[in-house]
């Protein structure tokens, strides 16, 4: 079956009461539109995706198209005077298809997994919708304004999109659809079933809503990020501050890979529903491992905390080679290696993500015995800078958390006599780690958090 859809996106969005059109209205990092764009074009099921839009809207869009690289599938064509038209528009440019899908372009949130059991449907069918049950009760009002009656809202069902149309039928459709519907009518389904169509309606989602009034924006940006923090790894996770954000991340809905050396790895993964993998990220070969088995398992990633570590009490002339290198490999070089990992399928996703380096408050004043270790991490602080200048144009931000001492194994082994009053809890630390994590700072990006 060879499937295509058509978006339209030529309208003025009077609704909003802004001057720009809501599919133009950018959330994050990206206009709505692109969230609705980039669903489509990333399924395999849609060989070929048209949208029709105003005369103002065409050069954003082609500019919209290459900047996410949504030009192997997307077109974008002139739209007409009313959706409709610009809809016949769409299917005039299309490929002959079997089945086409029609959805708005402000309804960003749709789930790829319905395209096909609703093309399905409509092949089957001839015309297919989405639909919710009714929540509010529906009256049947006077032209002059009162109360004529309710209606039994048990039958009757709220019209989403994505629809899906035999080809042949959205076609028959609009050639005996009169200029007066055209105009006006704003439900293809019903077009579809003069056409000759019998209409299946599936059961559609709370997700599919359509952003139409301003309050819809501050909604839309929350489910945005969430549907854009879907994946974590951690390194250095299996106990202390790296156990504690992998918590925290999983608490909030995220999938977390967590990365260790040793077998407890396996123990945090598993209380959290996450993925255990061991590694040591010192070594380029086992990170490309981890990228490997992450992304074949989930297919992206979101986040990246860098917080793997070690640390050695040697005064800087009784430090050997060996023990310096160790130290740097460890805390410097497999942050690098772990974002330039990330950074790399981050832009290929064309999802953007975030970068956390776990860093540590010995980078001001110094600290006597902890050299390596201090320089290593003040090491971080230029990698969060340099990331997040070269990751602006995909939408990568980076942070790097600097919490002061911490109550963590490795804190414990250096200095065994340390109150616990004077240190942190991993926690603390963790809390700060998954708001650079989930929440949007775009303009604070390469910023470091310090954790006092």
């Amino acid at each position: 079956m060879r499937v295509s859809a058509i978006i339209p996106a030529a309208g003025s969005g009077t609704r909003m009461g802004t001057p720009t059109p809501k599919q133009f209205w950018v959330v994050h990092d990206r206009p709505l539109i692109v969230y609705t764009l980039q669903t489509l074009a990333r399924s395999d099921f849609i060989q070929e995706v048209a949208v029709p839009t105003s005369e103002d809207g065409l050069p954003l869009l082609q500019d919209f198209v290459r900047r996410f690289h949504l030009d192997g599938k997307v077109q974008i064509v002139r739209g007409g005077e009313s959706r409709h038209y610009s809809i016949r528009n769409g299917l005039l440019a299309l490929s002959p298809a079997d089945v086409v899908i029609v959805h708005d372009a402000v309804r960003p949130f749709v789930f790829e997994e319905i395209f096909r059991p609703l093309a399905e449907a409509a092949w089957e069918h001839g015309a297919a919708g989405t639909v919710m049950p009714l929540v509010d009760t529906v009256l049947a009002v006077t032209d002059d304004g009162f109360m004529e009656r309710s209606l039994d809202r048990r039958l009757y069902r709220a019209s989403q999109t994505p629809q899906a149309f035999r080809y042949e039928i959205l076609k028959r459709a609009y050639e005996n659809a009169a200029e007066e519907e055209m105009l006006h009518s704003t439900e293809c389904l019903e077009l579809a079933r003069r056409a000759g169509a019998r209409v299946k309606l599936l059961q559609g989602s709370p997700f599919f809503w359509k952003v139409t009034y301003k309050p819809d924006i501050y909604t839309a940006e929350r489910l945005a990020m969430e549907r854009s923090r879907q994946v974590a790894i951690v390194t250095g996770g299996s106990r202390g501050i790296g156990q504690k954000v992998a918590e925290s991340l999983a608490d909030r809905g995220l999938k977390v890979a967590v990365v260790a050396r040793d077998e407890e790895v396996e123990t945090v993964a598993r209380h959290i529903g996450g993925m255990a993998v061991q590694a040591d990220v010192s070594r380029p070969d086992e990170v490309q491992r981890l990228f490997d088995a992450v992304l074949e398992r989930w297919g992206r990633v979101d986040v990246m905390v860098n917080n793997a570590g070690t640390a050695r009490w040697r005064k800087l002339a009784d430090m050997g080679d060996e023990e310096w290198q160790e130290i740097v490999d460890t805390n410097l070089s497999g942050a690098f290696y772990c974002t330039r990992a990330a950074f790399r399928a981050m832009v290929e996703s064309g999802n953007g993500g975030v970068i956390i380096n776990i860093g540590s408050s010995s980078i001001s004043g110094g600290r006597v015995g902890e050299g390596a270790y201090a320089a290593s991490k003040a090491g971080l602080v230029a990698l969060t800078e340099t990331t997040a200048l070269e990751g602006k144009p995909y939408g990568i931000h980076a942070f790097t958390v600097v919490p002061r001492r911490t109550d963590t194994a490795l804190r414990r082994a250096l200095y065994p006599d340390e109150k616990d009053a004077d240190l942190l809890d991993p926690s603390d630390v963790a809390r700060v780690v998954t708001f650079c994590a989930t929440e949007w700072m775009p303009h604070l990006s390469g910023q470091s958090f310090w954790v006092k």
